[in-house]
């Protein structure tokens, strides 16, 4: 029987993504939260999680030390996401986001910067990556999300990602910064907002839609531009297709950038076409913003 097609994720830099809720932030004082989320974070295991949750068949590779990479490890598992261990010496980091009951969508986050790896931690992660790969169809798709650790050169990134394009898998990016100019010419897809746009191209864009066509432009790749409650722009395949902004607003807005991109993968996992995937992955997006946890979705209201 042949293989399905698969999504591989590369989580170079997980983390434990707690979520307090308090319905007010009292600085310099103790503040109870009411409730609160854990879940297997960072950007590339939201998209995991997303698209395992939406029905495609999910790998994902992960770099994870100490007790809290055991603990992210046990989480995927819950999860049902498939996962590629690649161990390390230091403890994965915690990123954790205050939601206030009347704080609107905003968040207070403390994000501990990316978990180190040693080169021999590289080179294990880099072949478990190819691994996965070669395990799937030759329609996977390969996404990249998030930061580079410090002590990993972009480069390195970018070449892991052209090698695997030249192996036949698609490729997929949403980082910013140094790293998105590393691995854009690596990528078949970029999904990015619209500041880190005008971060890269060292502009200001009046919109999505101009901010997508300058990008897709500028390195001849299928562009996504998400802009929060403005919906966003795609260029794919050279043609436009523009995104309504959401039909409801949730508290959580962390993650929905990554439920996005794992909803539009999932859609195109199975079959469906660029506007099809598109509204699919608008549709998880906003599902996430509306339940604590970032990559978890709410469920579908009756219509």
């Amino acid at each position: 029987m042949e293989r399905p097609p698969m999504i591989v994720t590369l989580a170079v830099s997980p983390s434990l993504d707690v979520t307090y809720e308090v319905d007010r932030l009292h600085p310099g004082e103790i503040t109870r939260p009411v409730r609160v989320t854990r879940v297997a974070g960072g950007k590339a295991l939201n998209v995991a999680r997303v698209a395992r949750s939406l029905g495609a068949d999910v790998a994902a590779v992960g770099a994870l030390g100490g007790h809290t990479g055991a603990w992210i490890a046990d989480l995927l598992a819950t999860d049902g996401v498939e996962t590629r261990i690649v161990p390390l010496r230091h403890e994965t980091r915690t990123c954790s986001a205050i939601v206030e009951t009347d704080g609107g969508a905003s968040s207070t986050d403390l994000y501990e910067r990316a978990t180190p790896l040693d080169a021999d931690e590289w080179e294990a992660f880099r072949a478990t990556a190819l691994e996965a790969a070669a395990s799937a169809s030759g329609d996977v798709w390969v996404a990249f999300s998030g930061s580079v650790p410090a002590a990993v050169d972009p480069a390195e990134v970018a070449a892991l990602l052209a090698a695997l394009r030249a192996r036949g898998a698609r490729i997929a990016v949403d980082s910013s910064g140094a790293a998105l100019r590393a691995l854009i010419q690596s990528a078949d897809l970029v999904k990015v907002n619209r500041a880190e746009v005008e971060e890269l191209l060292e502009q200001r864009f009046a919109d999505a839609s101009e901010a997508a066509h300058a990008l897709g432009s500028r390195w001849s790749v299928d562009v996504v531009v998400t802009d929060g409650v403005r919906g966003g722009s795609a260029l794919l395949a050279g043609t436009r297709v523009d995104l309504p902004p959401p039909g409801a607003l949730g508290r959580f807005s962390a993650g929905s950038g990554d439920a996005f991109l794992g909803g539009f993968l999932a859609a195109i996992d199975r079959g469906a076409d660029p506007a099809q995937a598109l509204a699919f992955a608008a549709d998880a997006a906003e599902r996430n913003a509306l339940v604590p946890g970032q990559g978890v979705l709410a469920e579908r209201s009756p219509r």
